[in-house]
């Protein structure tokens, strides 16, 4: 501990805070031997009054699926029982103690979170991880999604790492503590008494940089001499240095060393049995001689320092470790340790082997059943390189990147999808879905256009092969187009679903129906419109047929394209029931991914609905999921709905975090994140009068005049026709209103149907535009958008007020303010406010009603809406993924906040809050 005073302050502090009930976590960096494990176990030490888990990653489970977190949690497992069902059978599954289906990743992590939270309330509690970059991956996103969620649980998490070996550990929410070398003075006490003169401290001091464990094991050792070139490689003569003690001490059992080091499970048994096999003397295992390298716990052996087993495991020859992970293979049992086995065999195998590539592939199916992506893709990997020339190696690599998909590799995903596509062509099935996994990945944490581009074309194919199988590629390239910016995929798109001709009882075949009706609305010309007929499209909107199917659907992922789609087609109720519960199901599976990706659609709907404190509820929980999940072009899009609440409802850094969000979506070429973060800027200038500047903006998203304009330009063309008109730019506001007359002709939405209204009311220059005005009203009625339909008002009211129809005008300005109120629009409300003065009226500025929930967090208003639902604590926890302690916590805030005392009130609350806004 010499040297370390700092540290040692830190992990105190962390420790207090844990104790207090608000915990965190630390990672330790640093080469071999610089004194982390030291450091552990000193925080160990000090941790009075804690309960203290421990776990040591080793090279040989590094692929392992949660290999480290079963140790980790190994204590805890009587107490899975008193979890929640579904993840009481997550971790029973996950740990081969039950069957069933497969858990999910943050299924993983929220179980992990339970069941440390339910152990912690008796005593705080301390986590160690050493040498956590030996870790397998899948416990190291445990970890990081655990360590994210403890600020309010008495739990402390403590990582040490190299960080130039193994797994990358630079976890987000455990903060990085880098070790470096000690200082002079510190390592002099280190070396006092071994003898040495001044100039040997100093030449050591040089050669080692101060790393402790370097210090004590070279003192005495002969260095190179002073002046040499190159200082020693330090590795390598720790290495040495480790392996001529254990040579001194040790030669005789140096065989099973290497076995023990090469082995990873700690087994006794296994290690006995393939000692057996090679004939290796396994005595020393039942004696105390080895007990200065080994340490036993009851139920597995474990080496007392990293650097003795990696020494030990590399002292043996190539041809001798093949024959050590041969013997290891055929000491598992084919059954239970299928994955083990496997492993071994792969590592044994030299060249081409068949044989162990299948066992390979098949322990990675396992390993997937498991929710182990990140091994599945391990051992898939491997099985590849084993496999002879020849289409199973290109589908081999193909299921690895599948797997790394999943786990969130998104860059070894693009790796092995592009060995993949340089092996011989698979079927065409295979070859299909493998640009669909290829365009996901450029989706989520590349380019949209490119993503777009890669899929194309497959499309008619995959309609061809078995478009029940590709509906979700299809409907992809449908959102993709959008979010690209690319109006030519509709017509494309309506061209191939001519061809296809679709059942009428799948609900594919719906959702591919509904598509091929959005096509035509989108391509087809379409002459005037005029109320009569929108209303009796409204009356029709899609077959019921086709809502009662789609609404059958159970993938996440299909039913929230098949949402979008709905929503294009005007059923917004369709549209959001589809969202919602994809939501649900993803939740309910914990498939973060989806779930990210899903929560952008609800934060856009709950926008238009005028919901923006829940749409920043799930924009935020969206981009914290989307970060976990490696997507961060998902994650910018939830940032850009944020920056669009923020301005809509005035929030002072609106502003800021619109260009900010513009800026990050324009280097990632994000055109709906663009849309939306120029739309907010845009708003901010139009409610300050900034009107050509706000024009700009809007104008931004594409080119409405276009024969075939982006939906992305032709949504911002109303905000884009009131800047004009007010700018003064007559003509340009009447040419938009135009062209997005006849862009709505055949979408049956009230809201657009208002909209149009609107704009044909701005533009008009007879005495039309009180008709036009009420059509708007009328339609705005229907759709339940408060926020357009108290701007609607607002432009009728300022237009009566010109018109010197004093009192009408005050009637419609009353309500565009109230609504502007209660929805949380302020700036729009002071701008109403301002216009119903000029009209006579002594209107006076109120402070928005029902402040109950307004006041709430996002975390808290998600809570608080789970609570509306009627669940429990411990389901909220499980739909949210935090623990129950920490929904206790954040429950306890509200009723705080809203001045309640029961759960029955709360949900009172909530009912009375949906009247208000509605």
């Amino acid at each position: 501990m010499l040297g370390r005073d700092s540290e040692i302050e830190l992990l105190g502090s962390l420790l207090r805070r844990a104790a207090e009930g608000h915990g965190g976590g630390v990672v330790l960096h640093g080469e071999p031997g610089i004194g982390k494990t030291a450091l552990l176990s000193h925080t160990e030490e000090r941790a009075t009054g804690f309960q203290v888990l421990r776990a040591v990653g080793v090279a040989p489970e590094a692929d392992l699926a949660y290999a480290t977190l079963h140790e980790l949690l190994l204590p805890l497992l009587e107490s899975v029982g008193d979890l929640p069902g579904p993840q009481a059978q997550a971790l029973s599954v996950l740990f081969g103690r039950a069957h069933g289906t497969p858990p999910d990743p943050f299924l993983v992590g929220l179980s992990t979170l339970s069941l440390l939270s339910l152990r912690a309330g008796e005593r705080p509690m301390l986590c160690v991880v050493d040498d956590a970059h030996w870790a397998d991956q899948p416990t190291l996103k445990t970890l990081a999604f655990v360590a994210r969620r403890l600020d309010n649980e008495p739990i402390a998490v403590a990582l040490a790492a190299r960080a130039d070996e193994g797994h990358d550990t630079d976890l987000p929410h455990l903060r990085r503590i880098p070790l470096m070398g000690l200082k002079p003075d510190a390592a002099r006490t280190l070396l006092a008494g071994r003898r040495l003169t001044d100039g040997e401290q100093e030449q050591l001091l040089a050669v080692t940089g101060g790393n402790p464990l370097a210090l004590l094991e070279l003192a005495g050792r002969e260095l190179p001499p002073e002046g040499a070139q190159e200082p020693p490689a330090l590795t390598d003569e720790l290495g040495r240095s480790f392996l001529a003690r254990i040579r001194a001490r040790h030669a005789a059992s140096l065989p099973l060393l290497q076995l023990i080091a090469a082995d990873g499970s700690g087994s006794v048994e296994t290690i006995g049995r393939a000692a057996a096999s090679l004939g290796v003397a396994a005595d020393p295992l039942h004696r105390a001689e080895l007990d200065e390298l080994l340490t036993y716990d009851g139920t597995r052996l474990v080496f007392r320092h990293p650097l003795i087993r990696s020494a030990i495991y590399h002292s043996a020859t190539v041809n001798r470790r093949v024959a050590i992970h041969r013997a290891l293979a055929s000491a598992f049992d084919t059954g239970t340790d299928q994955h083990r086995r496997a492993w071994h065999l792969g590592q044994a195998a030299v060249g081409q082997d068949e044989e162990a590539a299948g066992e390979l592939e098949r322990s990675a199916e396992q390993a997937a059943l498991r929710g182990g992506p990140a091994s599945a893709m391990a051992a898939l990997s491997r099985a590849a390189e084993l496999t002879p020339d020849g289409p199973d190696r290109g589908r081999r690599l193909w299921s690895a990147a599948r797997a790394a998909v999943q786990g969130g590799f998104t860059g070894a995903a693009g790796e092995l999808l592009d060995r993949a596509e340089r092996e011989p062509r698979p079927a065409e099935a295979d070859r299909i879905a493998l640009a669909a996994l290829r365009a996901i990945v450029a989706e989520f944490a590349g380019s949209t256009q490119e993503a777009l581009d890669l899929v194309k074309p497959w499309i008619p194919r995959a309609l061809r092969v078995d478009r029940r199988l590709f509906t979700p590629t299809v409907a992809m390239y449908a959102d993709l187009g959008l979010r690209a910016n690319r109006p030519e995929a509709w017509a494309e798109l309506a061209g191939w679903l001519a061809e296809v001709p679709l059942t009428r009882d799948d609900p594919q075949d719906a959702v591919l129906r509904l598509l091929r009706t959005l096509c035509h609305a989108r391509t087809t010309p379409a002459p005037g419109h005029g109320p009569a007929a929108r209303d009796r499209e409204l009356a029709g909107g899609p077959a019921a047929r086709d809502r009662e199917l789609a609404g059958g659907l159970t993938d996440p992922v299909t039913m929230t394209l098949a949402g979008a789609i709905a929503g294009g087609l005007g059923d917004h109720e369709l549209s959001r029931r589809l969202y919602r519960d994809a939501g649900r199901l993803a939740r309910a599976g914990g498939s973060l991914g989806a779930l990210a990706w899903n929560l952008e659609y609800q934060a856009a709907d709950e926008i238009a609905r005028g919901r923006f404190g829940l749409a920043e509820a799930h924009a935020e929980e969206g981009g914290q999921f989307a970060a976990d999940a490696s997507q961060p072009n998902t994650a910018c899009r939830n940032r850009a709905l944020l920056a669009l609440c923020a301005a809509i409802r005035g929030q002072p850094d609106a502003g800021e975090l619109a260009a900010e969000v513009l800026a990050e979506a324009s280097a990632r070429g994000l055109c709906d994140a663009m849309a939306h973060a120029e739309r907010a800027l845009g708003l901010l200038d139009l409610v300050a009068g900034r009107h050509r500047e706000a024009a700009r903006h809007f104008g931004a998203a594409g080119d409405w005049a276009a024969a075939t304009p982006p939906d992305l330009a032709m949504r911002m063309v109303p905000d884009l026709v009131e800047a004009l008109v007010r700018a003064g730019e007559s003509d340009r506001a009447a040419a938009a209103s135009a062209r997005y007359e006849r862009w709505t002709a055949h979408t049956p939405s009230p809201e657009l149907g208002a909209l149009a209204a609107r704009c044909r009311a701005l533009v008009s220059t007879g005495g039309d535009a009180d008709e036009h005005y009420a059509e708007a009203l009328r339609l705005h009625a229907l759709s339940g958008s408060p926020l357009e339909c108290a701007r609607t008002a607002l432009l009728l009211g300022e237009r009566l007020r010109r018109d010197r129809r004093r009192s009408e005008a005050q009637r419609h300005l009353r309500d565009a303010a109230e609504s502007f109120r209660r929805i949380g629009a302020l700036a729009w409300a002071d701008h109403a406010l301002g216009e119903l003065r000029a009209t006579g009226e002594q209107a006076r500025t109120r402070p928005p009603e029902a402040a109950a929930l307004s006041t709430l967090t996002p975390q808290e208003l998600r809570i608080t809406l789970a609570v509306g639902e009627g669940l429990t604590n411990r389901e909220i926890a499980a739909q949210l993924f935090l623990s129950p302690r920490t929904v206790d916590y954040h429950l306890r805030k509200v009723f705080q906040k809203a001045d309640i005392t029961s759960r029955a009130e709360l949900m009172r609350l909530v009912l009375a809050e949906d009247r208000r806004v509605h």
